[in-house]
């Protein structure tokens, strides 16, 4: 080991900070969390360079071990990223420049591990390959959860199975072009999910611990519940699209076995007008209050307000809404796809796809109203530390053994 023990490690975020959004959390949180006990070097997004600066010179525990190294393409390429797809052709460009920006850094300062955090997705490239010599930790990552979009197609609409044929159409190639090439030099794959695990599981090395990090001294205590199974409320927490199965949502507070049941729906989307005229066709529409996109903290308020989640999503990673929701104790109904049932833990109410799947949201919806949800620490940033630092001295360990050879004990 290093003098005093602390490792170097060189960690690509493409989005990280202390403010920003999960993703860009996410990341924070694990640098930090790695520079606990190791000296981190952290490559990211110039724009967020700001955010870190503001809170290291709050912080200087983490000044003497954290250090941010800023790296964007030329302002003229900056400038061309307007639209959501672009993320598309900027994130593998970027991808680019932090394998040059890491060689060149591991020429100066010598790394121990390698650790790609954010947007680690199993069709998207990973520039810390390029460094041979050093072991890479590779996410957690996300992407192979695959939705039954035949079996779902009633939800789905047309519009949402024809986007998922050509979604997994288009990344068939990219997923083994770069997918499969970073879970082969990868010394550690974390999975988001069971399902990306699954996806991996001929890599010598893969666990699963989703992105999720919690600050649970800021979630709101959950309210005293009451009721006797009417006059329950729901809170749908997503953007309004297809794969988030808000209409599935709404077809199960029409049916009767919910009748008198509230769903409070926080996010937009492109489906927002359709989706109020389907709650006025389903004769639901005073029942179903659409509050459009919201401050975070009213969304969490509204969670502990809230009897259960309904969380629909057919092709969700690791959505922190459940995570939230499940760790001030709120159970959460959801299908058996992706990270929701993960996240959700043990207030986790999966829905089987094997029968009416209305009917079998609507039964799990009593069940989970009728239960005691369980506060937990699951999700909580501070298990963080302890992780990472496990992880970090298995890949140094294994890669000093490679180095030195095998030892022989006469």
């Amino acid at each position: 080991m290093p003098p005093q023990g602390r490792l170097k490690i060189l960690m690509g975020a493409y989005q990280c900070g202390p403010t920003g959004g999960p993703e860009a959390g996410a990341g924070w949180a694990f640098a930090t969390a790695a520079a606990a006990e190791h000296d981190v070097w952290v490559i990211c997004r110039k724009r967020f360079v700001p955010s870190i600066e503001h809170e290291l010179s709050t912080r200087p525990d983490l000044t003497a071990h954290l250090r941010v190294v800023p790296l964007d393409p030329p302002g003229w390429v900056v400038r061309f990223l307007r639209r959501p797809f672009d993320i598309y052709w900027f994130y593998p460009l970027w991808q680019v420049l932090l394998s040059r920006t890491a060689r060149r850094l591991h020429k100066e300062v010598g790394f121990d591990v390698a650790h790609h955090v954010t947007f680690a997705n199993d069709w998207m490239p990973c520039g810390l390959t390029a460094l041979n010599d050093v072991p890479l930790i590779w996410g957690p990552v996300g992407g192979a959860s695959q939705a039954p979009f035949w079996r779902l197609r009633e939800w789905l609409g047309v519009r949402g199975v024809v986007t998922e044929l050509v979604r997994e159409t288009l990344l068939r190639v990219p997923r083994r072009l770069w997918g499969d090439s970073a879970a082969r030099h990868a010394h550690l794959v974390v999975a988001q999910n069971a399902e990306v695990a699954h996806r991996f599981r001929r890599s010598s090395n893969v666990t699963v611990e989703p992105n999720a990090a919690l600050d649970l001294a800021a979630l709101p205590n959950r309210l005293p519940r009451t009721g006797d199974g009417r006059g329950r409320t729901a809170i749908f927490v997503g953007r309004l699209i297809p794969l988030k199965g808000a209409t599935l949502a709404l077809q199960a507070i029409a049916r009767s076995d919910l009748a008198g049941w509230h769903l409070d729906v926080y996010g937009d989307g492109p489906l927002r007008a359709s989706l109020e005229g389907q709650a006025r066709r389903l004769g639901v529409a005073n029942r179903v209050a659409f509050h459009g996109h919201r401050d975070r903290l009213e969304v969490l308020e509204a969670m502990a307000a809230a009897d259960v989640m309904l969380f629909p999503s057919m092709h969700d990673q690791a959505g922190w809404a459940v995570a939230e929701a499940s760790s001030i104790g709120l159970p959460v109904v959801c299908l058996p796809l992706g990270g929701p049932p993960v996240l959700a833990d043990q207030n986790a109410f999966p829905v089987s796809l094997d029968e009416d799947l209305v009917g079998a949201v609507c039964a799990q919806m009593v069940r989970a109203a009728a239960s005691e949800g369980q506060p937990h620490r699951r999700w909580s940033v501070d298990r963080l530390p302890a992780i990472v630092k496990g992880w970090y001295a298995d890949a140094h360990s294994v890669s000093h053994q490679r180095v030195e050879g095998p030892t022989t004990a006469w």
